[in-house]
């Protein structure tokens, strides 16, 4: 059944359109903004657990990238690896690897509180919002797309309306609350800055992913992971992209 098109009112646009689309972008300014002030201040961590750690990404960089080195370069490096893990050199302090902490003390669950109030300041504002679309433009077709699309994109478009018949291209105000949702983060960068975007999903990212805990509590211990390096780097085959070269360039090309 071919339905005929609708004759949407101009009004629509500034009496509905607009304040979603203008109500999402504050809230979602003012939610980045929040986020970013109750962000707690970054710990710096010791410059031992550091060092510990970078060593090992050092070594597991190595094993990973070892084939665009030569057969002496390898074998250099692998000695000088192997020596240096075999030593206690780049080991943390012992005596702080052994304190336990206490897992109830509330010092410790920055990273947790971090990310509930992260949850909670996405969660309030959506829903907030959310509900104000639903109780004043329940069922509002608020405009119409200028290209095509296939009937797959129905149920994304006309939420909220119950009109099996009507042509896909409609889109209904609750729907446009989810695009407005998943798609004003360009936006939110061009206001803000890219920096300033960049800079908070780096520090969400580092409270949700913190350095591994060596010698930590819950951790392996830092002899028991130098150790085990150390065997994965004597039994580790090594096999050049200068191998042979030449003759793979002839024969690729003559």
């Amino acid at each position: 059944m071919i339905v005929p098109d609708l004759l949407l009112d101009p009004q629509l646009k500034y009496w509905v359109l607009l304040p979603i689309s203008i109500a999402m972008v504050l809230v979602g300014l003012l939610r980045s903004n929040i986020t970013y002030l109750i962000q707690p201040n970054p710990k710096l961590q010791e410059y031992k657990k550091v060092r510990e750690a970078q060593f090992l990404q050092k070594v597991r960089c190595f094993k990973e990238n070892q084939h665009v080195l030569t057969q002496e370069e390898f074998n250099s490096y692998k000695a000088y690896l192997i020596s240096k893990l075999n030593s206690d050199e780049f080991f943390a302090e012992k005596g702080k690897q052994e304190e336990q902490m206490n897992p109830f003390d509330g010092s410790n669950n920055d990273a947790i509180m971090s990310m509930a109030k992260g949850n909670l300041m996405n969660y309030i504002p959506q829903t907030l919002v959310m509900g104000w679309v639903n109780y004043f433009f329940a069922g509002f077709v608020i405009m119409k797309l200028p290209f095509p699309l296939t009937d797959g994109f129905k149920s994304m478009l006309q939420n909220g309306i119950m009109t099996p018949n009507l042509n896909v291209r409609y889109v209904s105000s609750i729907s446009w609350y989810f695009i407005s949702l998943m798609g004003l983060r360009p936006v939110y960068s061009l206001i803000m800055g890219s920096d300033e975007a960049d800079e908070l999903i780096r520090q969400q990212q580092q409270q949700q992913q913190p350095m591994p805990n060596i010698g930590g509590p819950g951790g392996p211990k830092a002899d028991k992971v130098f150790k085990a390096e150390a065997e994965n780097l004597q039994i580790l085959i090594h096999e050049s992209i200068y191998d042979k070269v030449v003759e793979r360039f002839i024969e690729k090309y003559s």
